[in-house]
């Protein structure tokens, strides 16, 4: 799968989450596809006992990891654009003082 088609589904996450009617049913359906199509891996495995682990190992990370990126990297460039629409259309919008409100709650959730 391309790194854009991965982005495109982080967006498509984001629509949903933004809701409608069904919009748990919605996001629970689009988890589980991004589970088996985005999040799914597979790393031929060595046949011999002589393989070095470590290298087989970093290759599996290194799959997982690039997609990891490609989905969050799909997230920012929908948030970026959200926030920026956002930004237009409200004179006094603001987005920092929104996101430090955010951080803000999840912090006293912690406690």
């Amino acid at each position: 799968m391309r790194n854009e088609e991965i982005m495109q589904r982080a967006i498509g996450v984001l629509t949903l989450m933004h809701g409608g009617e069904g919009e748990a049913d919605d996001l629970r359906l689009a988890l589980k596809l991004l589970q088996e199509d985005v999040f799914s891996y597979s790393v031929a495995v060595p046949d011999g006992s002589t393989e070095d682990m470590a290298e087989f190992v970093r290759v599996a990370l290194e799959q997982v990891m690039a997609r990891v990126a490609a989905f969050t990297a799909g997230l920012t460039l929908g948030f970026q654009a959200v926030a920026h629409a956002y930004e237009e259309q409200c004179e006094d919008a603001n987005v920092p003082g929104v996101l430090q409100q955010l951080a803000l709650r999840l912090e006293a959730q912690e406690s």
